[in-house]
């Protein structure tokens, strides 16, 4: 799926107009058309600013990537998706086990890197 795809849909599935996602943009809504209908691209400040409002990635909007999930501006990888979508599917209970056991996890990891910081040969 191409730019001019992949735009249509987002902002189809913002219920943006045309209109509406130019004005976001500052830019004209025939600039928009032209980029839904292959005529013209965006500037690469527009096509962050796009990525931005929607909150994807650039490599998602372009056609590169079928990622299109962002946490604090970073790719969310298809292994955290899955890691997710498992947490979701656990009992409340399990959920409290797996946080205390990744809290866990981050305090030993933590000893262990401070251990190494203060071996001397």
């Amino acid at each position: 799926m191409d730019f001019s795809v992949r735009l249509r849909l987002l902002r189809h599935k913002h219920k943006l107009t045309q209109g509406d996602l130019a004005t976001i943009l500052g830019v004209k809504s025939t600039a928009i058309s032209n980029y839904e209908s292959k005529r013209n691209e965006p500037s690469y400040e527009k096509l962050i600013a796009l990525c931005d409002y929607f909150k994807v990635s650039c490599d998602y909007l372009l056609g590169i990537s079928d990622t299109n999930l962002r946490f604090d501006n970073e790719d969310i990888d298809y292994e955290t998706i899955q890691l997710y979508l498992t947490y979701q599917r656990l009992s409340d209970e399990h959920k409290n086990e797996v946080s205390k056991y990744m809290s866990y996890l981050l305090y030993k990891q933590h000893d262990l890197d401070n251990s190494k910081n203060n071996y001397m040969p």
